[in-house]
């Protein structure tokens, strides 16, 4: 079974009913894709501030990114260490070196999930379009019987 359904065979309410569906589906799934994107340019940004972590910043003041917006003062005590937030409440220590690596995977990962959903998006919306489509055609044919 392809999963695909005739919407020539579904009612005027049926094909309202589903749209209605597929409007949920597209604002829901359009919701994550820019938590996807907002994550991706976080970790770019991260990345961004390990390559300014060098040994010259030994003791000197910085500013931390907690958030995008909320950023903590702080002195380097070792820039040969850093910590990386693996997941809600996980941390690690690594070198700035292997938190870049870890960065980029991030990066790649958090990029694919997004492609891979902008795809359904698009999906989606052409499910949408076609049942309007195909709404406009019935309500035609219904005025045009009416007509006579």
């Amino acid at each position: 079974m392809s999963g695909e359904m005739d919407l020539n065979n579904l009612s005027l309410e049926q094909l309202a009913q589903f749209k209605q569906q597929e409007e949920q589906k597209l604002q829901s799934i359009t919701s994550h894709y820019s938590s996807l994107k907002s994550a991706q340019a976080r970790f770019i940004q991260s990345q961004s501030t390990l390559s300014t972590l060098t040994p010259s910043t030994l003791s000197k003041p910085v500013m931390v990114p907690l958030t995008q917006s909320l950023y903590v003062g702080a002195t380097v005590l070792d820039p040969s260490k850093v910590m990386v937030e693996l997941g809600t409440g996980f941390y690690c220590q690594k070198s700035p070196l292997e938190a870049q690596k870890f960065m980029e995977r991030k990066v790649a990962l958090v990029g694919k999930n997004a492609d891979n959903l902008y795809n359904v998006v698009v999906s989606t919306r052409k499910n949408i379009e076609a049942v309007v489509m195909t709404m406009q055609g019935k309500m035609d044919q219904r005025s045009q019987m009416e007509a006579r």
